[in-house]
């Protein structure tokens, strides 16, 4: 509720105050490392977590605001994921990948930053909710004595006997949570410039319950079931942009009218 309340907070401010004349279109891609976060101390006892690595890709719109403030919303996809070692019947992991759509908002301050002479440079600091949508997902187990296997996510399905499938009931396939992020942004051509950020996502929506995943395997026991826990994120992006500025479109337009006239 409270990432609601924010959300909310940003649309209500960013819509009385942004220039609506003037916006920024970019798109943007990046590396980003997941961190599974258990809830319950048993999970914490049983299990190491790993740092899984993955990738983000999207597209974002800026309006810029008075005082170096700008509103940012994002939309894209995303592969993240979890990586569990598992120690308490022999050792064995839990690698899963999860596909997910992204949607953020954010709110950003700008600072000047001069790093070379005729080049326009800033550094900046945002901060606003973070919205995922768990689209799919794959995995594999793989045991110490060599054997792996393979499986694919099912959702809200009756668990069957199949060895290949891992069955996810009572999951939340919303997650919400708060991204924080600083980067700098280097002005390439006219009205162009590209922005690299460092990013990082607190997720605050467990995936799901201490028993939510079923897989047919005797070592998958139900301490391995959990899904439990909220993903933390790191991410490191590079975007390009162009800024748009509709008052200047329209006034060439006009122009062009009054010649022809």
């Amino acid at each position: 509720m409270r990432l609601f309340t924010v959300f909310i907070f940003l649309a209500s401010f960013c819509s009385s105050t942004l220039h609506a004349q003037k916006f920024s279109l970019g798109a943007k891609a990046g590396l980003l490392l997941t961190y599974p976060n258990f809830a319950d101390a048993v999970d914490h006892q049983n299990t190491t977590s790993r740092l899984k690595p993955g990738f983000s890709v999207g597209g974002l719109i800026i309006f810029p605001l008075k005082n170096k403030y700008s509103f940012e919303t994002e939309a894209g996809f995303s592969q993240q994921g979890r990586s569990v070692k598992f120690t308490n019947i022999g050792t064995h992991y839990n690698i899963s990948t999860y596909y997910f759509a992204d949607f953020s908002m954010a709110l950003r301050k700008t600072f000047p930053l001069k790093i070379k002479e005729n080049v326009a440079t800033n550094w900046f600091f945002n901060i606003g909710p973070n919205v995922n949508y768990w689209i799919s997902g794959k995995g594999r187990i793989d045991t110490d004595n060599g054997i792996t296997q393979h499986y694919t996510i099912v959702f809200d399905k009756t668990p069957g006997i199949e060895y290949d499938k891992m069955y996810m009931n009572d999951v939340n396939r919303w997650l919400f949570g708060l991204n924080i992020g600083i980067g700098f942004n280097a002005t390439t051509l006219k009205n162009q410039k590209i922005v690299t950020e460092l990013r990082m996502t607190w997720g605050q929506t467990y995936l799901g319950k201490s028993n939510s995943a079923s897989l047919n395997l005797p070592i998958f026991q139900t301490e391995q079931q959990s899904m439990k826990f909220n993903l933390k994120v790191i991410n490191l992006s590079v975007a390009y942009i162009f800024d748009k500025d509709i008052r200047k479109a329209k006034k060439g337009k006009s122009d062009i009218k009054k010649k022809l006239k």
